[in-house]
C-alpha cells in the first residue's frame, strides 16, 4: 500500500472571518490527521482480492473555530479499476476542535483484474474549507473462479434394469474443478411428475466446496405406474454464490436400460489464460440458461414438438431431446404459451406422431384464428425412387419409408387446419445423412437430393438443410446447429423477432458455422406457401 498526500498551505488562517448571509461566521478548517490513513481487507493480506469487501479509513480534524457541516468524502479511482466500486460518504457535523474517523467502503467483483488501483480522496466542504486530494495505491488480485461439475454418475438397481415400481439409485460426484473456492452451493435433483425420492435428499446445501474437493451424492428414486413416457429426464441443478460458475447436468434415463456401467466426464486440464474477463466453457449451452420470460400470455397459439433421439433400428440423433426440451422451455417462457397448449413428444413412435398431429387438429378447431407452431428434431429419410421426404419415428426402419410419416402428408394436414398462421421448424435433413458423419441404411451410402415438401395454407417452413446436405450438431453447445441459432435469436430478441429476420439470422449463422465447425456446407431454407406472398415476413411467434 502506497500513501501520498498534502494539505493546502494556502488556506486562510483560522481567525479569518467568513461572511455568509450578511453576518460574520467562523469557518471550519479541516485537515487529515497524520498517520490515520489505513486500509483493511477481509482476509488481511493488505490487497484488494476479487469478490472481497475492504475499507479505507482516515481521521479528519477540524482545526477551525466553526463547525464543519454537509461535508463528503469523495473518491476517484484510476489504474486497475475493473470490478472496484467505492461510494461517496457523507460526514456528520464536525464541531470545532473535534475529529471524526471516516470509513469508505470498497467492494470488488469477480471482474477485478491483477494490478494496482489508486484512490484520489478528498474531503469536500461547501465553503472551500475541506481537504485537498490525497492518494492511496493498493494492489489488486483477479478472481480465481471455482467451477462445479458433475464429473461422473452411476445408475444402479437390484435387477440391473430401470423399471417402474422398482427403486433405482442415482449416484454422482460433484467436483470443484477449478482453483477458486465455491461458496453457498445448492444442489437440486429435479424430477418429473410420478418419479419420487425413496431415500436420500433431492436438496443439498454446502457452505463451501474447496478447489478440487468432491462431494459424493446418492439418492434412491422410483417411478410409479402413472409414469407415462419411456424416458425419465432428470436435472441436477447446481448453483453457487455468483450463479455463473457451475453447470447443470441433464440426464435422460431410459426405462428398461441396463445399469451395469457408469459414465465418466473428465474435466479438461486447461492452461491459465490472461485474466481480462472470466469466461468459462460451459458444458450446457448458453441458450439453455437465462431464458427470457414474456410479460404477457400467448393465449391463441398451439405447439406440437417432436424430439426423436433414441432410435430402435438406426443410429441415434445426438442432442435431439435437448433440442426439443429447450425449445419447449422457450415456447413457455419466452413466447408466453401455456403448458396445456403444448404437446411434447420425446422419442415418438409412428402412432404417437399421428396422435400428436390429431391432437393439434382437434384443439385448434375450438379456437378462433388459432396459430400453430410445429417443431421436429430427428431423422428424416428420402424415398429413393420418388425422392419424397419422410419423418422417421423411433420405431421406423431406415430401409422402409412406409414406416415413416410423409412430409407432404404432414404439410397437407396442417394446411387444412383452421389456423391463421403456421410456423414449422425442421431440424432434420432428408438426404439419408445422419446428424453425425455417416448415412442411414436407406441412402446406400450416397446422399440423395430429397424433395423438401410443399407448404400448404398459411404455412412457413424453416428447414435445417437443403438437398443432399446434412443437418449437423453443435457439440460444444449440445444442440443441433440449426436449433442452437434458432434459440439464440429468440434469446437475444426475447422472442420479439419477425419470421424474416429470424430466417435471415439462422440461415447466415448456420451456413457460416457449418463450414467452420464441420468443413461441410449446411444451408437452411425458409419456404412459405405460395398463397402467402410476402405477408409472412412480418409475422412473429409471440
Amino acid at each position: 500500500m502506497i500513501v501520498r498526500g498534502h494539505i493546502d498551505s494556502k488556506k486562510k488562517p483560522v481567525t479569518s472571518p467568513s461572511i455568509e448571509s450578511g453576518s460574520l461566521t467562523q469557518p471550519p478548517l479541516l485537515a487529515l490527521v497524520d498517520g490515520s490513513l489505513k486500509f483493511s481487507d477481509a482476509n488481511g493480506n493488505n490487497r484488494i482480492d476479487a469478490d472481497e469487501k475492504c475499507t479505507v479509513k482516515f481521521k479528519v480534524v477540524n482545526n477551525g473555530k466553526g463547525a464543519a457541516t454537509n461535508c463528503e468524502a469523495r473518491v476517484k479511482l484510476s489504474g486497475a479499476t475493473s470490478g472496484i466500486t467505492v461510494k461517496t460518504v457523507k460526514l456528520p457535523t464536525i464541531a470545532a476542535g473535534n475529529n471524526y474517523e471516516v470509513s469508505v467502503p470498497v467492494t470488488s467483483s469477480v471482474n477485478t483484474q491483477d494490478g494496482q488501483v489508486s484512490f484520489a480522496i478528498e474531503v469536500y466542504e461547501p465553503q472551500g474549507w475541506g481537504i485537498a486530494p490525497f492518494t492511496m495505491s493498493v494492489a489488486t488480485k483477479a478472481y480465481d473462479p471455482p467451477y462445479l461439475q458433475v464429473v461422473d454418475y452411476n445408475i444402479a438397481s437390484n435387477s440391473g434394469k430401470i423399471r417402474k415400481m422398482e427403486p433405482f439409485t442415482l449416484s454422482f460426484n460433484l467436483q470443484n474443478t477449478k482453483y477458486g473456492n465455491a461458496e453457498n452451493v445448492k444442489v437440486s435433483v429435479k424430477l418429473p411428475a410420478n418419479v419420487f425420492v425413496m431415500d436420500g435428499s433431492a436438496e443439498l446445501l454446502y457452505p463451501l466446496i474447496k478447489s478440487g474437493e468432491v462431494k459424493s451424492v446418492k439418492v434412491t428414486l422410483a417411478a410409479n405406474n402413472n409414469y407415462a413416457t419411456t424416458n425419465i429426464p432428470i436435472t441436477i441443478d447446481v448453483k453457487e454464490k455468483h450463479g455463473k460458475f457451475a453447470e447443470n447436468k441433464q440426464l435422460d434415463i431410459a426405462l428398461n436400460q441396463t445399469t451395469s456401467s457408469s459414465i465418466n466426464i473428465a474435466a479438461k486440464d486447461e492452461p491459465q489464460q490472461e485474466r481480462k474477463e472470466i469466461k468459462l466453457a460451459m458444458m450446457t449451452s448458453e441458450v439453455d440458461r437465462n431464458i427470457p420470460v414474456a410479460k404477457s400470455k400467448n393465449q391463441n397459439t398451439f405447439v406440437l414438438i417432436i424430439a426423436n433421439e433414441h432410435y430402435q433400428q438406426v443410429a441415434s440423433v445426438p442432442f435431439a431431446l435437448n433440442d426439443g426440451n429447450i425449445f419447449r422451455e422457450y415456447c413457455i417462457k419466452t413466447l408466453g404459451i401455456g403448458e396445456k397448449h403444448i404437446k411434447y413428444l420425446a422419442d415418438a413412435t409412428g402412432n404417437q406422431i399421428k396422435a400428436g398431429v390429431n391432437w393439434l387438429n382437434n384443439v385448434v378447431e375450438t379456437f378462433d384464428e388459432p396459430q400453430i407452431i410445429v417443431y421436429y428434431a430427428g431423422h428424416g429419410i428420402p424415398d429413393e425412387s420418388s425422392k419424397s421426404a419422410y419423418l422417421l419415428p423411433i420405431d421406423g426402419s431406415g430401409t422402409d419409408v412406409t414406416t415413416g410419416y410423409k412430409l407432404d402428408d404432414l404439410y397437407a394436414t396442417l394446411g387444412n387446419m383452421p389456423a391463421s398462421r403456421i410456423a414449422v421448424f425442421m431440424d432434420a435433413c432428408f438426404s439419408g445423412s445422419k446428424r453425425e458423419q455417416g448415412m442411414l441404411a436407406s441412402a446406400r451410402g450416397v446422399a440423395l437430393k430429397a424433395k423438401s415438401g410443399v407448404p400448404q395454407g398459411n404455412m412457413v417452413v424453416f428447414s435445417a438443410a437443403q438437398g443432399d446436405e446434412t443437418a449437423y450438431p453443435n457439440r460444444e453447445q449440445q444442440h443441433g446447429l440449426f436449433t442452437y441459432y434458432l434459440l439464440k435469436k429468440l434469446q437475444d430478441t426475447e422472442g420479439n423477432v419477425t419470421l424474416k429476420d429470424l430466417g435471415d439470422y439462422v440461415t447466415k449463422q448456420v451456413s457460416q458455422q457449418s463450414l467452420l465447425l464441420n468443413d461441410k456446407r449446411q444451408t437452411p431454407s425458409v419456404i412459405p406457401s405460395t398463397s402467402l406472398g410476402s405477408e409472412w415476413q412480418s409475422w412473429k411467434l409471440k
